[in-house]
Order: C-alpha cells, then sequence, then structure tokens
C-alpha cells in the first residue's frame, strides 16, 4: 500500500532563492494510529495464538527490552533492527571536572534490519486529500482518505 501525501508550501530555504521565494514540497501522512490491542488481534489471524497470548507475550517483551535498554544492552531483533540507548554529553577540560550531570538526556536509537530496509526502498507513493476538504481546481482525481 502506497504511503499517502499531501503538498505544503513552504519558503524556499535554497541557496540562490529569491526573497519571499516559495515551494511545494510532499508531506507523508500518517493516516491512522494502530494500538497495541489491534496488533495483537492482527497476529492472532496470522497464528493459533490468540490476542491474549499474543499480548501476554508482548508485554513480557516490552518489560524485558526495558530492562536490557537500562542496563546498557542493545536489543536485536532480526532482520526488523535493534534498539540502543545512547547519551551525549557536554564537555570538561580534564577527566576530575567531568561529571555525571554533564550527559544530556538520553534516547533510544532504532536501527531498522533488512526486511525494514527493504520495505523503505521499496515504498511506493499516492496522493490524498484531507477529509473534509475540497481538492484544488484540476486535481479531482485525488482519493480521499475517510
Amino acid at each position: 500500500m502506497p504511503l499517502k501525501y499531501r503538498l505544503v508550501k513552504r519558503k524556499d530555504m535554497s541557496k540562490d532563492a529569491a526573497a519571499g521565494a516559495e515551494l511545494y514540497f510532499a508531506q507523508t501522512s500518517i493516516t491512522k494510529k494502530v494500538d497495541l490491542n489491534r496488533i495483537c488481534a492482527r497476529i492472532s489471524k496470522y497464528s493459533t495464538a490468540s490476542r491474549g497470548d499474543i499480548l501476554l507475550v508482548l508485554d513480557g517483551f516490552i518489560t524485558v527490552m526495558n530492562e536490557s535498554l537500562a542496563d546498557g544492552e542493545s536489543v536485536h531483533l532480526g532482520d526488523f533492527g535493534s534498539f540502543r540507548m545512547v547519551a551525549g554529553s557536554k564537555g570538561a577540560t580534564t577527566e576530575e571536572e567531568f561529571k555525571t550531570s554533564l550527559f544530556n538526556r538520553a534516547h533510544i536509537v532504532f536501527y531498522p534490519g533488512t526486511m525494514l530496509m527493504n520495505l523503505v526502498r521499496d515504498a511506493s507513493f499516492e496522493k490524498w486529500v484531507l477529509p473534509g476538504t475540497t481538492p484544488p481546481e484540476g486535481e479531482d482525481d485525488r482519493p480521499v482518505i475517510e
């Protein structure tokens, strides 16, 4: 299924742009949110496990993943990808002057594996109109997402 996008007009930030120049840029849009319960229900269609069994396993996975990341481990999920926690810091002139308070806020980094990289490589796009809006003149062929 193609990614949905719409066009938005923004200031032209290119080096040689004229003052006040604007360009149209594509902006991909999320059409729906899928929560954990819905994911479990979908997975149960492809297996003999019930939605509750899958929810139990995923809940356990999330707990173990949190523990692993908090312990400084990277979590590898095969072709799906891997997660790790990282944090940079401000500098100190000497080792003795360095304090843990110089750390920036930690964050989690996700590195997609081959399965997701293939998805990105093969992505297609489809122009769409926000529900309740009218497409610009001459662009009535765009699908409306509801």
